[in-house]
This record gives structure tokens, sequence and C-alpha cells, in this order.
């Protein structure tokens, strides 16, 4: 009995674990981009067959994938039976804020320059910042675990989970890096 107790908490935590990954995936056909997860709320635009999509998870909600466009940086909703699943895009393990020393003030102090000539998006929980290109902003947080999303027009997003100490100072600097396949 235990062993099956132990197996069943396992294969539940790899389900949870894959469906909290996010994906690449591609628009199948025209469909409408959504602000919600249903048929009668407002639609954002229409997506061509091909336009890729960041999945954000593939928990569906409502039969609705929750995405990113990639090539508008827009975060909306379009039905799952519309969207091919490409690649998992892996979290980035290593986290984007650098602590840089301790500071007197008793909450996080990130530092965050947006070095591109991009809009940046920056996503704390559930918290959205917007970067307009080479802005510099300071932002003071409570501490605590946080997933981000860092995501710009064209750009595949980079998330991830950060622990963000009191009385430390981080910093980040935004940039674009290409790479072939």
């Amino acid at each position: 009995m235990k062993k099956y107790i132990l197996s069943l908490i396992l294969f539940l935590s790899i389900i949870t674990l894959s469906n909290a990954q996010s994906y690449l995936g591609y628009v199948t056909k025209q469909v409408n981009f959504r602000t919600e997860s249903n048929t009668s709320c407002e639609i954002i635009s229409s997506l061509p067959r091909g336009t890729a999509l960041f999945v954000i998870s593939k928990d569906k909600i409502n039969g609705f994938y929750q995405v990113l466009n990639i090539e508008t940086n827009k975060e909306g909703f379009v039905h799952s039976s519309f969207v091919q699943l490409d690649k998992m895009l892996p979290k980035n393990e290593n986290g984007i804020f650098t602590p840089v020393g301790k500071t007197s003030s008793t909450k996080p102090i990130i530092k965050i320059h947006n070095n591109t000539s991009l809009t940046l998006t920056l996503k704390l929980n559930n918290d959205l910042y917007t970067f307009s290109p080479q802005e510099r902003k300071t932002l003071t947080l409570s501490s605590g675990s946080y997933t981000y999303r860092a995501s710009a027009p064209g750009v595949l997003p980079d998330y991830g989970t950060e622990n963000m100490q009191s009385n430390y100072e981080y910093e980040w600097s935004f940039y674009v890096s290409t790479s072939r396949n």
C-alpha cells in the first residue's frame, strides 16, 4: 500500500511539473486571440495560421491555453484545439537577478536596465512592469519567492523563479541574444 501511495504521489508530481512547463506553439488555422478563456469575451485580434505562441502552461482553462503572442508580446487566450505544441521551453534555472550587496532597506531593491531598443515587459508573480527602450527603474519588493517572465516583441520569453531576500540589492540588465539552432 505504501509503495502504491508513493508511486501515485510521484506520478502526480511528474504530471504537475510537466504542466507547469512552458512551450513554443503555433496556431494551426486562423483563430481569435481573446482577453479571457471563453468565446463571449473581447477579441484582441485574429491570429493567422503559423503565428508563434509562448504557451504559458499546458494547463487548460475552459479548453483554452493562456499564451503570449511572441510577435506582439501581448498576453491572452487561444482555444487549445487550434494550437500545435512544438517544443518545451525550459525554465531559466540560474535566475536573472544578480545580488550586488546588502542594503539598509528591509525590503529587496532591484535595479533594472532595459538595454535594448524594444519595450520590455517583466511579470513578477501577478504584477506587470513595462520598460521603454534603454529605460532604468528601481523596484522595491517584499522579500520572498517570485515567478518571473521577461519578454519583448519578437523575442522568446525568459522565465523562472527567483528568491528575493530582505536587506539585499539586486541588478539586472535585459538584453537580447541571438542564436541559430
